[in-house]
């Protein structure tokens, strides 16, 4: 055990990989329209990944701890360090590709936390009242008798916007592994914060620059649909690399949404939204117990990726080209991806019919390719609710008793855990 002291030491906390890469919030996904838990499958499960399946308003009841609050704030502590520490280092040199490596991958890691966290405990960003409306603590040091405080969703989104922009400048184009954050892997984070953000030329912007640089794709041809872990787990299969892996990042572990748990199915009605051809079919999930599937398609193993691949920039880019009236170019970036995706020789281009079918398109595509990619699914649900054209209400009907989600429902922001209430008084969210 040592003090950090050197730059040396301050990477080697950054490349603590079961910390910064790992255990990231996913309680979200558990919540969404393509799951399916049985009743008889509750046992299972814990209490609260059933209270977060049925929306309830207490959700936190039975268990002492909420990992999806706690881990991500240890990412945000871990980052604080290394940032107060090599500002004070004596002899620096800041021009140095070390030192850039060192500061612009802590910005990235407290971004990313920053943003998972955001995604479940405050609301989405609302351009009309995200001034007002109150986001996380912004813990941006790492003296821990600082009171936190629970500062507007703009300023969040503000200081995400800063950060990345500064490890964009700081990082190099691809990193040595696939554990340390990248140009591009900041440039992806950056994509996706503006695209929640409803602000697509630069989400479009961004997803151009991680492209032009990282734009690999899997031939789904060329996997082995019966293997249990179909893509190759950077994690601990050394010398197989998934060339659409940007950076490796892995959620939380919870049984009614692990890869292969068997105690969450995947919605029948969306299964069935998958063509014949479409080789996810086969590659992403895998029958189970009758008429059942399963999901077995992460790209870290039997847990869930929470990371960021090219298939996931390549629909930001896409809708970011249909949300422009950019059509063709919007269809050329799934026709890319689909291609891809289908058995060989099956697959049809996709041609403009209409504006709107375009953009139905890109949102039907991006759930399908990425059903418990982290928990897009969820936010993808919180920022389209927004819009009239694709909000849905959410059902359950469990022992006969029906549950909804309307749009905009406070349920899509989940509670702040009670423990943090009481230690630092900040506002609780509304259930």
């Amino acid at each position: 055990m040592i003090t950090p002291s050197t730059l040396e030491d301050y990477q080697a906390l950054l490349d603590n990989t079961d910390l910064m890469n790992s255990n990231y919030a996913i309680l979200g996904s558990i919540g969404t329209d393509n799951l399916y838990i049985p009743e008889e499958n509750f046992g299972s499960i814990n209490e609260y990944e059933v209270s977060c399946y049925l929306w309830s308003p207490d959700l936190y009841s039975t268990e002492p701890k909420v990992y999806d609050w706690d881990a991500p704030y240890k990412v945000v502590e871990s980052a604080n360090i290394v940032l107060d520490g090599i500002s004070t280092l004596k002899n620096k040199d800041e021009s140095s590709a070390a030192y850039k490596n060192v500061k612009g991958s802590a910005l990235f890691f407290r971004s990313f936390a920053f943003y998972n966290l955001s995604q479940i405990f405050c609301k989405p960003y609302i351009s009309s009242s995200a001034s007002i409306d109150p986001g996380i603590p912004l813990r941006l040091s790492s003296d821990v008798n600082i009171e936190s405080t629970r500062p507007p969703v703009k300023q969040l989104y503000d200081q995400l916007i800063t950060d990345l922009k500064t490890a964009i400048e700081l990082l190099p184009v691809k990193s040595i592994n696939l554990y340390r954050p990248s140009k591009n892997s900041a440039n992806a984070l950056l994509a996706k914060v503006y695209l929640s953000m409803g602000d697509y030329s630069n989400a479009g912007l961004y997803a151009t620059n991680c492209l032009n640089t990282t734009s690999s794709l899997i031939d789904f041809n060329t996997i082995d649909s019966t293997n249990d872990r179909p893509f190759p787990n950077y994690s601990s299969q050394v010398g197989q690399i998934n060339p659409e892996l940007i950076i490796w990042m892995e959620a939380l572990d919870y049984p009614s949404i692990g890869a292969r748990e068997g105690n969450g199915y995947i919605d029948t009605s969306f299964f069935a939204s998958y063509d014949i051809n479409d080789l996810r079919r086969v590659i992403l999930y895998e029958p189970y117990n009758g008429n059942y599937h399963i999901f077995k398609g992460s790209y870290v193993g039997y847990g869930n990726f929470s990371g960021i691949a090219t298939n996931e920039v390549y629909l930001i880019h896409a809708e970011s080209n249909a949300r422009a009236g950019n059509y063709q170019a919007a269809l050329d970036d799934l026709n890319s991806l689909l291609v891809n995706r289908y058995r060989a020789g099956t697959y049809t281009p996709l041609t403009f019919t209409s504006p709107d079918s375009v953009l139905l398109k890109v949102l039907q595509e991006r759930r399908k390719e990425l059903p418990f990619t982290a928990q897009l699914r969820w936010e993808d649900l919180r920022r389209l609710n927004q819009d009239s054209r694709f909000a849905v209400t959410l059902k359950r009907i469990i022992n006969s008793v029906n549950y909804e989600l309307p749009p905009n429902d406070d349920r899509y922001v989940l509670p702040i855990p009670s423990y943090e209430i009481s230690l630092s008084h900040i506002q609780q969210n509304p259930r």
